[in-house]
Formats: structure tokens, sequence, C-alpha cells
């Protein structure tokens, strides 16, 4: 059952219990990011938007000009923030997005 499915209801949008691990993508990531050479803090976090679960990764934490992306559990982009254009593609975000669990920090 991929959690990004618009057939489910709210209560089942974030039904994957150790998304790190079970879905390969972001596994990929996390290897990736816990393998870098004095790698800059980065952290993945799960929130509820949209009435999607969804998955937001700074994979530089605290960084000028930084780009932050939103992803699906299908690693469709939902949302884009920051990077040297500034963008913000969903305004609504940080006012919407609920139910925030930190997935993954190297601070």
């Amino acid at each position: 059952m991929a959690c990004g499915d618009q057939s489910q209801d709210l209560n089942s949008t974030c039904s994957i219990k150790d998304p790190i691990n079970e879905i390969e993508w972001l596994k990929e990531i996390v290897t990736n990011l816990d393998k870098r050479a004095s790698a800059p803090a980065a952290e993945i976090i799960q929130y509820v938007y949209q009435d999607k679960c969804v998955i937001m990764i700074n994979d530089c934490f605290n960084c000028a000009d930084n780009l932050i992306r939103v992803y699906d559990y299908e690693q469709n982009i939902i949302c884009e923030f920051g990077g040297f254009a500034g963008l913000n593609t969903c305004v609504d975000f940080e006012k919407e997005a609920t139910d925030r669990q930190v997935l993954y920090e190297n601070k």
C-alpha cells in the first residue's frame, strides 16, 4: 500500500511504520547523507499536507541558499523552498502541514 494514494483516508495516510527503511529511494538518500565527509547538518521530516503523507528533505540544514524539497512517497516533488531563486511553491505549507514527525536528523 503506497502512502500517497489519494484513495486512502486521512487516518491511514502515514501508515508506513518505518519510512526510512521501507521506502527504497528514501533509504538511499539517508545512506548518502550518512556517507558524506564533513557533512553539513541534515533532516528529514514527515508531515500530512493536503491530506497526503509527505516528506521534507533538508540536506543542508541552516545553509544559505539551500533548496528544501517536499516529496510524496512516490518521490514526486510537492513543494520547493529556498534556493538561489528563493522559491516557495507551497505558500500555505507552514500553516497547513500537520503531524510533524522527524524521521532523520544529523545536526
